[in-house]
């Protein structure tokens, strides 16, 4: 079956053809930077908002520019219903179910932990493309999933006194976002099928992500903040601001790369977030070998699975 042709209305065209001239490996490189500093930025704006609250304005504000960078790389003239429904999808599953149980987790059980086991998509992303896509599994890529998995067991293994500061149970949400995020990755490739435009796939992703999260936020019985106090609201912008960047890098590695190399090169953001946790959040993560082993293998994993 041909590709839908698809027909483009640039607006600044130096914008779509400096996107263009990078490579997706690169650019998932660069989501895994913005990405990293974005959710540092959240950590510190949650000690005022709460997850559900952080998550929407968040995404309020990163929809924004999602939609200004659609008009500047290029409007495309059709949209296919099929690519449409595809993004919508990613917007129910990466944006809401994986984006408010990532902020719920960065909360609860720590910035450093969620995002190690949230190097589980890549897994998630292996284990989806090999049953739905017929993928095989090679050597590598099974020996860096087995990696990966131990490196999650040391994370969650702890002392005696550890275990009483964070319930074993929490630690299944940021393995729930990790499934959500790794599924995600698999319905970007099927809209991309139809509508070859990662800033509208963005746009419409995040368009169903702020909807969901609208429709689902009276239910979490959180308060909207009575004062809104100006450092922690700067941060939440900020990282909002940078994660619309990291967004945009990581659907055009999505959309012009392979997913067994974009993945999890965008993970290596873990090294990153675990230096950026320990640095500005010391009191609040406690970094122990455990965590540092944890990481390193994780990324070990991601590149043997790159490898392979």
């Amino acid at each position: 079956m041909d590709h839908p042709v698809i027909r483009y209305d640039v607006s600044l065209p130096w914008v779509k053809w400096l996107f263009d001239l990078l490579h997706p490996n690169l650019l998932a490189l660069m989501a895994a930077v913005l990405i990293a500093a974005a959710r540092t930025l959240y950590q510190g704006a949650m000690t005022r908002f709460g997850a559900g609250f952080t998550a929407t304005l968040s995404s309020i504000i990163t929809l924004q520019f999602a939609w200004g960078f659609y008009f500047a790389m290029g409007r495309v003239e059709e949209w296919p219903i099929r690519g449409v429904l595809w993004f919508m999808a990613v917007g129910i599953l990466g944006g809401l179910a994986g984006r408010y149980l990532s902020f719920y987790s960065m909360k609860a059980v720590g910035l450093a932990r969620t995002s190690v086991l949230q190097q589980t998509s890549v897994i998630w992303s292996s284990t989806l493309a090999i049953l739905l896509l017929g993928e095989h599994m090679t050597v590598l890529v099974g020996l860096g999933t087995l990696t990966i998995m131990i490196g999650a067991i040391l994370l969650v293994y702890k002392g005696e006194k550890e275990q009483k500061e964070v319930s074993f149970a929490l630690y299944l949400v940021p393995l729930a976002a990790a499934f959500f995020q790794g599924m995600s990755h698999l319905l970007r490739k099927f809209g991309f099928f139809w509508i070859s435009s990662a800033p509208l796939g963005m746009s419409i992703g995040n368009s169903m992500a702020v909807l969901s999260l609208l429709v689902v936020l009276p239910f979490t019985k959180e308060k909207v903040p009575v004062s809104w106090e100006g450092r922690p609201l700067l941060m939440l912008f900020l990282g909002a601001v940078l994660n619309a960047l990291a967004a945009l890098c990581f659907w055009s590695a999505v959309q012009r790369g392979d997913l067994v190399l974009v993945i999890p090169i965008n993970r290596l953001s873990i090294l990153m977030m675990i230096f950026s946790s320990w640095l500005f959040f010391r009191k609040q993560e406690a970094i122990t070998w455990r965590v540092i082993t944890g990481g390193v293998l994780s990324v070990a994993g991601a590149i043997a699975i790159a490898l392979g």
